[in-house]
């Protein structure tokens, strides 16, 4: 595909798909919030007015993003990172407790906020390293310090599915830096084996986890995974058509935010899923386009870290509609129902945008690293992030 860009220079592929997307998940919301909406005494359109003021927020973000010149997010990094931090102590403190978790304060979800703090200050870190990447205080320590605040603070909500996202996010970066494997898969076997016995220790993951492995045994827990196949099950490969969709009649919990995918499937059909894939894989591949072309380290990474954040929020949500992973609260983002996911997805947008400009990112300095002193075309050489360095 290339790397498309518009008469500004911005990745003109990259914009379109964000913004079809946006626009069908207007339409999703609608035809899965209706039910939902009548049931608690509300207007039909109710959520969809709510979610398109949420998407003008959105397209506001991703535009003033496109402007600014990406090198703001490295010189704020500490600040943002800060507001997240304080913002998740204060949901988790004085936060409502919703489904046994306190995830939002003030009508926010303070995690998204955290998650692009976490994303700047590891960037940050990594750009600034040149060939000390190589050692274990740059390698791991330094960039995993933000992320083991990220991660006690999301513990404590708890908010296990977005510490995935995190963990993901964090190591898709420290890889494509190049940062010494000796030092990083020891890090993550023990992460993993503190992580699962976190899991099963936990009743509300303990019982998901359960019911994904035995579903006859833990009905309850199973519900919405189950109603979710069979939404799209009952699409088949052209759909019931707009609004004609079943399950989402008060049979799948959540069907405007956790499985919207699952509703789009029941009345889209195959063709309709396959045309929303297409969509996000262009986003996806863009995304790595611009992180291939960057001309910094710095914008190099973050495109990586963003492009991995949206990837893997839709790779949860995706898997949990077709019965591959634990039911969790993932949103789909552009297209479930709209709030902080929404606007942090088009502002990540918005900044992969900029760096896709030429002319961007020139006031960074970062320190000289030849390219023997970086493995990172080692590790992926599909991509190979450092051609581009001088």
């Amino acid at each position: 595909m290339g790397n498309i860009s518009t008469k500004t220079g911005v990745n003109k592929l990259l914009m379109l798909s964000t913004l079809v997307l946006m626009c069908v998940g207007c339409a999703v919301v609608y035809t899965a919030s209706t039910t939902h909406a009548l049931k608690l005494g509300l207007t039909p359109e109710y959520y969809l007015k709510a979610h398109c003021m949420k998407v003008v927020i959105a397209l506001a973000a991703m535009f003033v993003a496109v402007k600014v010149d990406y090198s703001v997010w490295k010189k704020g990094a500490r600040v943002i990172f800060g507001v997240g931090c304080i913002l998740t102590i204060a949901a988790i403190v004085a936060g409502g407790d919703v489904k046994g978790a306190s995830r939002w304060i003030w009508g926010i979800q303070p995690s998204e906020i955290l998650k692009l703090g976490l994303i700047t200050m590891v960037c940050t870190k990594l750009s600034e390293a040149g060939s000390e990447i190589k050692t274990l205080k740059c390698s791991l320590i330094q960039p995993c310090v933000p992320f083991m605040i990220s991660a006690i603070l999301l513990a404590l909500q708890p908010n296990f599915s977005m510490l995935i996202l995190f963990a993901g996010i964090t190591l898709s970066v420290l890889m494509v830096a190049g940062a010494r494997a000796k030092y990083l898969l020891p890090a993550i076997g023990a992460s993993a084996v503190v992580g699962v016995m976190v899991l099963l220790i936990k009743s509300h993951t303990s019982k998901r986890i359960a019911a994904f492995l035995d579903p006859t045994a833990n009905q309850n827990s199973a519900m919405q995974g189950e109603r979710a196949l069979e939404a799209l099950g009952n699409g088949g490969f052209f759909g019931t058509g707009v609004g004609m969709g079943m399950q989402k009649l008060g049979y799948l919990p959540e069907a405007h935010k956790d499985v919207v995918y699952a509703v789009l499937g029941e009345e889209a059909g195959f063709l309709g899923t396959s045309f929303i894939l297409v969509l996000f894989g262009c986003l996806f591949y863009e995304g790595f386009e611009i992180a291939r072309n960057s001309s910094t380290r710095f914008g190099k990474y973050m495109a990586v870290a963003l492009t991995i954040s949206l990837f893997l929020n839709f790779l949860v949500h995706v898997s949990v509609s077709t019965g591959l992973f634990p039911t969790t609260g993932q949103p789909l983002p552009f297209l479930s129902f709209g709030g902080t996911n929404l606007i942090f997805s088009a502002l990540f947008v918005g900044i992969l945008l900029n760096i896709s400009k030429s002319g961007t990112g020139k006031n960074i300095v970062e320190p000289y690293m030849s390219s023997t002193d970086n493995t990172a075309a080692h590790t992926f050489s599909d991509f190979d992030f450092t051609r581009t360095e001088t």
